[in-house]
């Protein structure tokens, strides 16, 4: 009868469709899985504080994309203590807060003023000059420093960061080193003695296209309309 056969279709009709449903789920699983795997390669693009991981450049502002200096990964010092070579000398961040500071000595480090700013000190147009950090082995990689002779030091300021403003002070830093900055940690010697101390700078290394050679070489032509 048609009530039998009908009875019969709606009997099969799950079994039939079993196929379709398994390919269903599975497919909802694929796309669930594809989707977690892009939020969390984004999430991987990016530190905790915000810092860009993989350095790439946005040509027409002059700065990192996402408006975030590189975090190469470092280990952050924990506590926190900054090591300032500029303007951080005299003018620290007002995140900072009350915490100690004091003269210290990084020994391997030499600054220079060799670090276009489309930012701080300029526009994309017209780059301005600023300081950055180069490491000893920075240097002899680009020629201008010859292996075997004693160390480059730098005196500049450590600044200890209280444990509940780390993350601000980062978010900051990171912001305010955008043009072509990486983060570094070092170990820094306070001047009035002591242990050495991790700290982290902020370096705009040979490799970031801000980067200024002409800057450190006294026999290059330098074209300061760059």
């Amino acid at each position: 009868s048609v009530s039998q056969k009908t009875h019969l279709n709606l009997q099969r009709r799950p079994a039939a469709h079993m196929p379709k449903a398994r390919a269903l789920t599975h497919f909802l699983a694929f796309a669930s899985s594809r989707s977690s795997m892009a939020a969390s390669m984004a999430a991987m693009s990016t530190s905790a504080s915000g810092a860009a991981m993989d350095g790439e450049w946005d040509e027409a502002a002059g700065v990192w994309r996402g408006n975030r200096a590189v975090d190469a990964g470092v280990e952050v010092p924990d506590p926190l203590v900054i090591f300032g070579y500029g303007s951080l000398c005299w003018r620290p961040e007002p995140s900072f807060g009350e915490g100690a500071s004091y003269p210290c000595r990084v020994s391997g480090w030499g600054r220079f003023f060799a670090q276009r700013s489309t930012d701080h000190r300029g526009t994309p147009k017209s780059p301005g000059l600023v300081a950055t950090m180069l490491s000893d082995a920075q240097l002899e990689a680009i020629g201008l420093r010859e292996a075997g002779v004693p160390p480059s030091s730098t005196i500049g300021m450590g600044y200890e960061i209280a444990t509940e403003s780390a993350e601000g002070v980062l978010a900051d830093l990171d912001f305010r080193e955008k043009g072509g900055y990486t983060r570094e940690v070092v170990l820094v010697q306070p001047l009035a003695g002591g242990e050495p101390v991790k700290a982290l700078l902020y370096s705009a290394t040979p490799d970031n296209p801000n980067f200024d050679k002409t800057m450190l070489d006294p026999d290059a032509v330098r074209d300061d309309s760059l």
